[in-house]
């Protein structure tokens, strides 16, 4: 009963932009390759180029100005279930960075044409922040670091997958360190040029 109630409750956020607004959200009713499909979109990213499957990770994009519809898409997913939060996107300038399933997207706005899609986590991205001029990912694998460009920087691999199974925060930024906890409970801490301290 839980589970289906957590199912339905579709979490939306909004990102601001100047004179945008993004929203952001999960689109389980879309439906690939048909125009039947009851929620539709001026641009799918397919990354996986999978013609006909039933797509784990569907996030919604669309850009309002003034209250208007000026540019929607879907991406889609088949790595790692992942869903919207308030760490899945980030405005850098002019561009849209948003993790799905186990890629990147960098996105221009308002106009959603794509930059560059990078993999820096062969499962799932959980989340996405902003460091300097470069951005840092949470993996389930693996931390990494992508510059604007979509370069991966350097990943970083535990013992064990970055989830904290019982209690404590399995990434955690600071000032001059990342800390981070596995699956087992092994912690560790590198510097931000993915060096173990």
């Amino acid at each position: 009963m839980l589970l289906a109630i957590a199912r339905n409750l579709i979490m939306t956020v909004n990102l601001q932009h100047n004179d945008l607004t993004i929203k952001l959200f999960d689109d389980s009713s879309y439906v690939v390759n048909t125009i039947d499909s009851p929620t539709q979109y001026d641009v799918i990213y397919n990354m996986d180029n999978f013609a006909d499957y039933d797509f784990p990770t569907k996030h919604a994009i669309k850009v309002f100005k003034g209250g208007q519809l000026i540019k929607s898409a879907i991406l889609l997913g088949a790595g790692g279930a992942t869903s919207i939060n308030s760490e899945a996107a980030l405005v850098d300038n002019e561009n849209l960075v948003i993790r799905c399933s186990n890629q990147i997207f960098s996105l221009t706005l308002p106009d959603l044409k794509m930059n560059w899609q990078v993999k820096p986590d062969w499962a799932t991205c959980f989340s996405i922040h902003k460091y300097q001029d470069t951005y840092l990912v949470h993996g389930e694998t693996s931390i990494s670091r992508i510059d604007r460009m979509g370069n991966i920087l350097w990943n970083y691999s535990g013992a064990d997958i970055f989830v904290c199974l019982y209690e404590g925060t399995p990434f955690e930024m600071h000032e001059d360190f990342i800390f981070m906890t596995d699956f087992n409970g092994n912690k560790y801490k590198i510097d931000y040029d993915g060096n173990s301290i």
